[in-house]
């Protein structure tokens, strides 16, 4: 039992360390100029969350908790990654309603100042992930349309790290589908729909 507990704890620990290396990788993007200098640091992060796991794992055998210890750890980890991929469903619907109409009336007020297309990349970045905010910054974003100072949630759906907002603007029945993904502890416009 005690081995089974110290081996689950190693792979899932590793797995966790690999997960969070290969999330922040980008830290190292200057890195990668040639695909083999990508495949090289890839390996590395595997042999490194291993080693860091396993010299962890000696550590904590050296108690007499361990079994207690790495049995909490394995609990943690997972609920880290059932969070990961169930993140919606973690908050209250009307926490996801009012985030996602924030962020897009705070898109809505990004659209109708006058900037140029860096400004508009790095304001776009504050409520969409950065391949929308660049795109916004070469074809710009549509302006507000006519009575969206009235904005609704018409409908919301959860999927699984996301989530999805029907959103009215107004009595002139104009709707937008937008879909929010989970960014850090929040949630950023992932994709969304025209007026309609």
């Amino acid at each position: 039992m005690k081995s089974s507990i110290g081996s689950v704890f190693i792979f899932l620990g590793a797995v966790t360390l690999f997960y969070l290396l290969r999330t922040y990788s980008y830290l190292f993007d200057f890195l990668f100029v040639h695909w083999i200098i990508e495949l090289i640091f890839l390996i590395g992060t595997v042999i490194l969350a291993v080693w860091s796991v396993r010299e962890l794992d000696k550590l904590i055998s050296s108690s007499r908790f361990d079994v207690y210890i790495q049995s909490v750890a394995i609990l943690l980890v997972g609920l880290f990654f059932t969070y990961l991929m169930f993140a919606s469903h973690f908050y209250s619907e009307e926490y996801l309603k009012a985030a996602g109409l924030e962020k897009v009336e705070r898109l809505f007020e990004i659209a109708e100042m006058d900037l140029d297309a860096e400004q508009l990349r790095e304001a776009a970045e504050e409520v969409t992930f950065e391949e929308n905010a660049f795109a916004y910054s070469l074809y710009g974003l549509n302006p507000n349309p006519s009575g969206a100072e009235q904005l609704e949630v018409l409908d919301f759906e959860r999927r699984y790290n996301s989530y999805e907002l029907l959103i009215g603007a107004g009595s002139g029945a104009e709707t937008a589908d937008y879909t929010f993904t989970r960014d850090g502890l929040g949630f950023k416009i992932s994709g969304s729909s025209m007026m309609e």
